[in-house]
């Protein structure tokens, strides 16, 4: 069952099997009960993989999302934080360092890794990070992966991968926006890191959207989209 929402609202509450999610605009799930973070296609080294392609993006863009995850951590404050994949986004560069010196500000943190397609440029490195790796994880009844697996025997899935988004009519323009997507049993993420787009899932009518738009998340049914 979804918790109603207004228009809009800070955060949005479903749950799943007797479990509560709340769904955040920064791009994250939070599991309060078990005081668990979910986060999906953080891509770090996006940046700097473009930026030593000769693509021209501000450096300080390669840190936003360490800054913002650090926020949440600081805020939360949870015992664990699942990676729905695509961690990182290429082979090694500078923000493996980066994460690797962030990773030591929370030695008790359990940070938890279900491989995605692009983790494999950088797997040899993950290791030595703190991260416990998994090609599939259960936690009670969410079954984390990459790829989306639905239906899924194994429980409600929890993936990303997609980049979900979709359109709002905001003044007299339609603006695509990014989005949490749930459906019958799974919730796909928007895609966590900058610079990595979203892309429009053509719903069904039993689906429900929980658009991000600026600090704010709206939720949306399929059978008005």
């Amino acid at each position: 069952m979804d918790l109603p929402v207004k228009k809009q609202s800070r955060c949005a509450e479903i749950t799943i099997d007797g479990e509560c999610l709340e769904l955040y605009p920064e791009k994250f799930a939070w599991w309060g009960k078990e005081r668990t973070l979910f986060i999906a296609d953080s891509h770090f080294g996006k940046i700097a993989h473009f930026r030593k392609s000769g693509i021209g993006l501000p450096s300080h863009a390669g840190t936003e999302s360490f800054s913002q995850i650090h926020r949440i951590l600081l805020d939360k404050k949870p015992k664990r934080l699942v990676f729905l994949g695509d961690v990182f986004h290429s082979d090694y560069n500078q923000d493996f360092e980066l994460f690797k010196n962030w990773r030591l500000l929370f030695p008790d943190l359990i940070v938890d890794l279900v491989l995605g397609n692009h983790d494999k440029a950088g797997f040899a490195y993950l290791h030595s990070m703190g991260i416990n790796l998994h090609k599939e994880l259960v936690l009670g009844p969410f079954f984390c992966s990459h790829e989306p697996a639905f239906p899924s025997p194994k429980g409600f899935n929890l993936c990303g991968h997609l980049h979900p988004g979709v359109s709002l009519s905001i003044g007299h323009q339609h603006v695509k926006v990014p989005c949490f997507w749930k459906g019958e049993r799974h919730l796909c993420f928007p895609s966590f890191g900058a610079f990595t787009g979203s892309v429009a899932i053509k719903p069904r009518s039993s689906d429900v959207f929980y658009a991000i738009s600026g600090s704010s998340i709206r939720r949306i049914e399929g059978s008005v989209l």
